[in-house]
């Protein structure tokens, strides 16, 4: 998993997070084939992570995301929609 540097959005910080996708079949082909996953982390600048003030989002694609830097701008407008209260069920209301 990776963490990128910050960015700031409408007073919170976004940490996006890229991952490789849960390799789940045995056919021989390389599992870096299967792409990346996304969540991003939103927090109150200068929070802890594990604290009240910070929540990790994971953010469902209907397939991986094939390329690093993609996943990573997806993972940045993803936390943006969710501040923005595009995201059914999910609310930075409580951090």
């Amino acid at each position: 998993m990776s963490t990128q540097p910050l960015l700031l959005y409408k007073g919170y910080e976004l940490h996006p997070l890229v991952f490789a996708r849960t390799f789940n079949r045995f056919d021989g082909h390389s599992r870096y084939a299967e792409g990346y996953d996304i969540a991003v982390r939103i927090s109150r600048p200068g929070a802890i992570a594990a604290s009240a003030a910070s929540r990790v989002f994971r953010l469902d694609q209907l397939h991986a995301l094939c390329d690093f830097g993609t996943a990573r701008r997806a993972a940045c407008q993803g936390g943006k929609d969710i501040i923005d209260g595009k995201v059914s069920g999910a609310s930075v209301a409580d951090i």
